[in-house]
């Protein structure tokens, strides 16, 4: 909780940093005229529309459970990764058809402005990648919104090459090709994050754990004979959950609660698996006999 607490005063920052290079880059577009700055502002603009919705999302997360939600709101984050991808993928499209109309017809470019602009604008975003960088690994929320950040810092990096060139050649076809090779870096990069909120959707067992290995490490604990039914899955990106049946070669109800706090520990411990229900069960329990345990 508490790194979430300071990954939310870190995203007041980006929110407030996001609005001043979106201003900044849709006047410089006017100025300009410049598609790849058009392009660019439009792309901050959906970064802090993903920013505030990752905000959100997370503060959302931190309520706790009730009758109706009674994992919490863990899943609203990966809603909003998935919202953000479907923008990003619809943000792609609109980019690639005005690049088309631009590459059949470029239009005249003020390159020096537009290449001081894209230099503000590219210091902004490498801020905001930078202090961003490493939270994103853990939290799928978090890694839509950097994902974003991450895009528009290519996509600056693109529009001030593009301003250069132009400036260096004077031909204004340059504009258009950097908006596409922008678009194309943006389409790969929500495909990802697509694929990831659906696993999590469809509860796959997370890419970072080997079901087979824990089933293994379970059975290395002492008295424990057989895993069967064992079910793992992700709540959120950081928040996973696990469910089985173990045969437990003991009668004894102490001794039964001791070897899943064992297994409880070591799952939290080794996978960061914080929600687990086991159903214990000896021997007599597995075959169907009657059993006071």
């Amino acid at each position: 909780m508490i790194q979430r607490d300071i990954i939310q005063k870190k995203f007041r920052i980006f929110i407030w940093l996001s609005l001043f290079v979106l201003i900044m880059e849709v006047a410089g577009g006017v100025i300009t005229n410049s598609l790849a700055l058009f392009s660019d502002a439009g792309h901050v603009l959906i970064d802090l529309l993903a920013l505030l919705l990752a905000y959100f999302a997370m503060r959302l997360a931190r309520r706790g459970t009730t009758e109706q939600f009674t994992y919490g709101y863990y899943r609203a984050e990966i809603l909003a990764a998935m919202v953000n991808a479907i923008v990003l993928f619809m943000l792609t499209i609109l980019i690639f058809y005005e690049s088309y109309l631009r590459f059949l017809t470029p239009q005249p470019i003020n390159g020096p402005e537009m290449f001081v602009i894209a230099i503000i604008g590219l210091a902004a975003n490498l801020y905001v990648v930078v202090k961003m960088h490493g939270d994103e690994r853990e939290n799928l929320n978090v890694r839509g919104a950097y994902l974003h950040v991450l895009s528009d810092t290519i996509s600056s990096v693109g529009v001030v090459c593009g301003g250069f060139l132009i400036i260096l050649t004077g031909n204004y076809i340059f504009d258009p090709i950097v908006s596409a090779a922008i678009g194309v870096f943006i389409l790969v990069n929500c495909l990802g994050l697509v694929r990831e909120s659906v696993r999590i959707l469809m509860e796959a067992v997370p890419k970072n754990i080997d079901l087979q290995q824990v089933s293994d490490d379970i059975k290395k604990i002492p008295r424990v004979k057989e895993i069967h039914d064992l079910h793992i899955w992700s709540i959120a990106s950081d928040v996973c959950a696990l469910s089985s049946h173990i045969v437990i070669d003991t009668e004894d109800v102490n001794a039964l609660n001791s070897i899943i706090g064992q297994i409880n520990e070591m799952l939290k411990t080794k996978y960061n698996i914080t929600h687990s229900v086991i159903q214990a069960e000896c021997d007599r329990c597995a075959s169907g006999a009657h059993c006071e345990c």
